[in-house]
């Protein structure tokens, strides 16, 4: 039962009792009309507090699985992130490219946007003229849908030598 069925069937009880108190006993009307409306109150307030019974079992079960669940995540979106290297030049640009930079940024201390020359310095000598290629901010080719992505290998020496960093 709804609860707009409740409360009219609750209306509909209280105006029974009230014509039938009437004829009966008036002095009993009170009592008699304010039976249908506290069990409809009882009832309204008992399915509030089932709606919003925050002791259910699969919240629980949400709780001691959320380290699992973000880890879950991590690990795809790692994934995903890397079947990118494999994938077109596009696709490097716009996922991979701006994580590297930035790793590079943060481990080198230098920011493009302050001296241009001296970041491109610290890379070629960090990476290389062939993998700072694919790690340059400024070397994006958006729209390459047809060239092809470094790949998985180049990526796993760009990062070894992030982590050296």
């Amino acid at each position: 039962m709804t609860r707009v069925g409740a409360v009219l069937a609750c209306v509909l009880a209280v105006v029974l009792i009230e014509l039938v108190a009437i004829g009966q006993a008036r002095e009993l009307l009170l009592v008699a009309a304010g039976i249908p409306v506290a069990v409809g109150l009882g009832w309204l307030v008992w399915s509030l507090f089932e709606q919003f019974d925050t002791s259910d079992e699969s919240d629980i079960d949400e709780m001691e699985n959320g380290p699992a669940e973000i880890l879950r995540r991590w690990q795809a979106r790692a994934q995903m992130l890397v079947d990118r290297a494999d994938g077109t030049r596009a696709e490097w640009d716009r996922h991979l490219r701006p994580l590297l930079a930035k790793e590079f940024e943060l481990a080198s201390g230098q920011r493009a946007t302050r001296n241009r020359r001296a970041v491109e310095a610290a890379g070629i000598h960090q990476f290389g003229h062939e993998l700072w290629r694919w790690v340059d901010p400024v070397n994006s080719a958006l729209r390459d849908q047809t060239g092809r992505a470094p790949g998985r290998a180049a990526l796993a020496e760009i990062l070894s030598r992030l982590q050296r960093m």
